[in-house]
């Protein structure tokens, strides 16, 4: 069997905003539910995903930066803390902070 060449592709691979708002979306949820552990009395656990860096690099900003990674982990706590179970909610969220990391990548600059 031979594969024709079609002007569509097989799996159409996500843009760039849209990887960053899909990790930036599993980043809050997992801040939510390891908050909400800690809460609960379970700390440090070795299981938390940590996409911070992978985040910051997509969006363009250096989070090697003290003052960068301080604005981004403060973001991120701030819109973690505000999740509901929607996941529209979410998605607005995520969208918060990509806007808000955009707003400092031109500060930076």
């Amino acid at each position: 069997m031979q594969l024709t060449q079609t002007t569509n592709p097989l799996v159409k691979l996500p843009s760039n905003m849209d990887l960053v708002l899909y990790l930036i979306r599993e980043e809050l949820k997992s801040r939510k539910f390891f908050n909400t552990l800690r809460k609960a009395g379970l700390h440090d656990c070795v299981y938390q995903p940590n996409l911070d860096s992978l985040i910051l690099t997509q969006v363009g900003l250096d989070g090697d930066t003290g003052e960068t990674f301080h604005f981004y982990n403060t973001l991120m706590e701030k819109r973690s803390r505000k999740l509901t179970e929607d996941p529209e909610h979410i998605t607005r969220q995520a969208m918060k902070v990509y806007t808000a990391l955009l707003e400092q990548k031109e500060r930076s600059y």
